[in-house]
């Protein structure tokens, strides 16, 4: 079935393509959705008359994409706290709506649908993670998983004691 995109799909398209999908692909999820028309007669006369409409929101929208490419750049690393045991190992995980809550906390507006994480962060240290920006661009972030207060003063005791019971072996 030939469709006209009226939004971006991941890997099918942007807003205004004319695309060749599967019956049942349309029919049960992009029509419903409103993500796009069929493209019969009048809809594609249509496409053809918006076209120009399509251009300068494509071109719009692209800039506001490289905008936001450039305020997470500038950003450079963002710190997520979570609670963690004696060993560094998360209570729960660090997901994208963290992620997410991070960026707002620093005025930038990221929906937690655009970070893309393979899997949620379990452990402390430093993660790269791409964030999805639209129209084909994508930004990578550094982003550091570090313990709250609580945690950090235990995570120092539990150093300390590990220290002290390897050299009490050593004098002995």
């Amino acid at each position: 079935m030939r469709v006209i995109l009226r939004e971006e799909v991941d890997n099918l398209g942007n807003a205004g393509d004319l695309v060749s999908v599967k019956d049942g692909y349309a029919r049960n999820f992009l029509l419903p959705r409103g993500l796009a028309v069929r493209a019969d007669e009048r809809n594609v006369k249509q496409l053809r008359h918006t076209q120009r409409a399509m251009e300068t929101r494509r071109a719009r929208l692209q800039d506001e994409a490289k905008g936001a490419m450039k305020s997470i750049e500038d950003v450079g690393r963002v710190v997520v706290t979570k609670t963690c045991g004696a060993e560094g190992k998360l209570f729960g995980s660090v997901t994208s709506a963290d992620i997410a809550a991070a960026f707002g906390a620093r005025d930038i507006d990221i929906a937690k649908r655009q970070i893309l994480l393979s899997e949620p962060l379990k452990q402390l240290g430093d993660f790269d993670v791409e964030i999805k920006l639209g129209q084909g661009l994508k930004a990578t972030i550094k982003v550091s998983v570090e313990p709250d207060a609580a945690s950090a003063g235990l995570l120092a005791r539990a150093a300390a004691e590990k220290a002290a019971d390897q050299v009490e072996p050593a004098e002995a």
